[in-house]
């Protein structure tokens, strides 16, 4: 039969999390000035393609009802791990009044499930033994090709228009010009930020060096939320480590950035391996801990206002931008779990809500992990005071976010 024609499909969310007696947005400015920045390139792509864009606001109920109007037979998504992105498309399908397939794929992955030299159900439960594995037997995915020219589409179906930030309820705000990650959203940009880091300053040569930095625009590659949002796909990143390592240098630097994919890769296959224990309290380990729910000591280490200055400066600078390295990531959030000893989950929601590169598999993947519930097998916890001697010898980071 005939292909009709084609529309794409979003669902903007903003349902709000709660957290003890807290509730939050489930993006912050930040990351939703992200999101609708990314949506509008997408859009002008899309049109670029003769296929509308559909921002929906209601949910799969409203999913339900486009697939009837218009006789869609097919639904075309990546393949989702968890029951509230999978529960979302099964009641839209449950609902529809016409049978539709829905076709799923693993394009946000460097290796498809069925690539895999084990079945995802025998998922090794340490990093290294993947990693190892996979290097050995399989080299990633090459990225698809994009088309050119625009598609025949049937459907008399015109864009949605992308809300603002004012129309969602969010007040005016400006970036912190502090911030570490001051980019706009959208593959141009995402593009714009790889070239920058790869070709023009070929800061790539040097990022196993300097990628426990805290301050600047380079001490890491700043890709993840391009990633998590979907404006460039893990196999592209790797294809143009690859041209570098050609052209450039190749090094233990340009490596460790895709074993750092490899680190993504990894907390992806574990969510599908154990579903949504990623979610619950005893993690994928089923392990019992005592765990405190404070809502005063929430606040603090939220605020920060802890009895740890580079545990405050980090929450500062998460609160005031949406973002943090990786190193201040793992110390804010060991501080959380192993020293406060509070409910890790209740870190994780707000990570969730805060981040402008949330992404559900390697948040709480990393937070199962810090907790002593996931795949840490030496279940470590950070000495904030020794991490801040060693990464902040001179105390320009907690300068900069505490005066």
């Amino acid at each position: 039969m005939k292909n009709k024609g084609l529309f794409a499909y979003y669902f903007l969310d903003h349902h709000s999390i709660e957290i003890g007696s807290k509730k939050f947005p489930n993006k912050s400015f930040f990351a939703r000035k992200f999101e609708l920045e990314s949506l509008h390139n997408l859009k002008a792509d899309l049109e670029r393609l003769n296929i509308p864009l559909i921002i929906d606001q209601v949910g799969s109920d409203h999913l339900a009802t486009l697939i009837d109007r218009y006789s869609i037979e097919s639904l075309y998504s990546i393949d989702f791990a968890t029951s509230n992105e999978r529960g979302f498309m099964d009641k839209a399908i449950k609902k529809a009044k016409i049978d539709i397939t829905w076709i799923k794929d693993h394009s946000d992955l460097l290796y498809p499930l069925q690539k895999l030299p084990f079945d995802v159900m025998e998922l090794p439960e340490v990093f290294t033994v993947f990693r190892k594995k996979v290097e050995r037997y399989h080299a990633p995915e090459t990225p698809f090709e994009a088309p050119e020219n625009p598609l025949s589409n049937g459907l008399s179906i015109e864009s949605s228009k992308i809300p603002s930030l004012t129309e969602l309820g969010y007040s005016n705000s400006t970036i912190d010009d502090r911030s570490a990650h001051p980019f706009k959203g959208g593959e141009d940009a995402g593009w714009e930020r790889l070239d920058h880091y790869f070709w023009q300053t070929e800061a790539l040569a040097e990022y196993k060096q300097t990628r426990n930095g805290l301050i600047g625009l380079d001490f890491s590659s700043k890709l993840s939320a391009y990633l998590a949002f979907g404006c460039l796909s893990p196999r592209s990143i790797y294809a143009e480590i690859k041209e570098f390592e050609s052209s450039v240098v190749a090094n233990q630097d340009t490596y460790w950035l895709f074993f750092e994919l490899l680190w993504r890769e990894y907390f992806k296959l574990i969510s599908f391996k154990h579903r949504d224990r990623i979610f619950k309290i005893a993690g994928i380990l089923n392990r019992s801990y005592e765990w405190g729910e404070n809502n005063s000591l929430f606040e603090k280490w939220v605020d920060g206002k802890t009895k740890d200055d580079f545990v405050n400066a980090a929450m500062i600078e998460l609160k005031s931008t949406g973002w943090l390295s990786n190193r201040a990531r793992q110390n804010v959030a060991s501080y959380w779990a192993k020293n406060l000893k509070q409910n890790w989950i209740w870190g994780a929601k707000y990570f969730e809500a805060q981040l402008i590169d949330y992404d559900a598999s390697a948040n709480w993947g990393n937070w199962c992990y810090v907790s002593g519930v996931g795949n840490d097998p030496r279940d470590r916890k950070f000495n904030t005071q020794r991490q801040a001697e060693m990464y902040d010898p001179k105390n320009d980071y907690r300068r900069l976010w505490l005066q």
